[in-house]
């Protein structure tokens, strides 16, 4: 069995996949979101696709609806990673919903979290739902436990094999209350991207990606893209770095853009033959900012003026 996967993402994407029994595929991703779409997934479709993995990268939405056409058609299941997409919604759905079933972080970096490490599963499949209370809880069965009536003695309640991946009642509890601090928090974000971005954009060099009409974009962080040709001489995207953080802004590359790079894949065959071109332009040219609701707006203004001082001088012109 197949699962096609993104190679712009965190190894858990691909891991969960492995450790299933089942054979990673990787597609390209769109240069403007950094996520897979119908597109770059039919691209790479055989008869033994079973399912695809859809990250929904720093909380920008995948184009779900052509995915889901796509996987009607060819019948294979859409897994929706929203580990980084907590508030984001496409054409007013929430992510995770769209998709056969969606899986979410609690990590301790995450939107939000519930205590330092968690996860959730959700969807609208029954039988998908038992299988999994099953897997959390050592392969015991949700019908056995709550809907049999069983003769006195022991109760025979295993049917499966499984883990111990239950979430605790205080972790419960850290969630439901951040839950209710979700809505601050995501216009919180929003606005801080959309300074960063408004920053960003008189400079020919750097490329602001535009989110669609009919998404919510999350902004577990904010991305802008150097376009190299049009530096001026000796800039680069790393020097760039470089200089926001010398000055006290907070300033990274990104997410791993080609996962498949890593030694883990080594003698696996899983590699594609050739470097998948957009992940790879993305990966050499990503900038990322914090825009976690705990900066200040202070914090936020000098990170503007930064990016606008150290762009003066890395870009060609404006």
């Amino acid at each position: 069995d197949e699962v096609i996967v993104t190679p712009r993402t965190f190894i858990a994407s691909v891991s969960c996949v492995v450790n299933a029994g089942a054979t990673p595929v990787f597609a390209d991703v769109e240069i403007d979101s950094g996520n897979l779409s119908a597109t770059t997934i039919s691209k790479v479709l055989t008869p033994k696709t079973k399912a695809v993995i859809c990250v929904h990268l720093a909380g920008w939405p995948c184009d779900m609806d052509p995915i889901m056409a796509l996987a009607k058609r060819h019948h294979f299941k859409v897994i929706e990673d929203c580990a980084q997409a907590h508030g984001a919604r496409y054409k007013n759905r929430s992510v995770g919903s769209i998709g056969h079933v969606g899986a979410w972080s609690f990590c301790q970096d995450k939107i939000m979290t519930t205590g330092g490490e968690g996860g959730m599963v959700t969807t609208n499949d029954e039988g998908l739902w038992r299988a999994m209370w099953a897997y959390k809880d050592h392969g015991k069965s949700y019908a056995a436990v709550y809907e049999r009536t069983h003769p006195k003695g022991f109760r025979w309640l295993h049917e499966s094999f499984g883990t111990n991946w239950r979430m605790l009642e205080m972790q419960a509890v850290i969630g439901r209350v951040q839950l209710k601090r979700m809505r601050d928090w995501s216009t919180i974000r929003a606005q801080y991207a959309e300074m960063i971005w408004a920053a960003c954009r008189p400079f020919n060099a750097i490329r602001v990606p535009v989110v669609p009409a009919d998404s919510t974009h999350a902004h577990y962080k904010c991305y802008v893209y150097v376009q190299p040709d049009l530096l001026a001489a000796g800039w680069s995207r790393d020097r760039i770095v470089e200089a926001f953080v010398a000055l006290g802004v907070p300033c990274f590359q990104g997410s791993c853009s080609e996962v498949y790079l890593e030694k883990a894949f080594d003698a696996t065959g899983w590699r594609p033959k050739e470097r998948l071109p957009n992940a790879r332009e993305l990966g050499e040219t990503s900038v990322m900012f914090l825009v976690h609701p705990t900066l200040t707006q202070s914090e936020l203004t000098k990170t503007c003026q930064v990016i606008s001082d150290v762009l003066n001088k890395a870009c060609s012109n404006k």
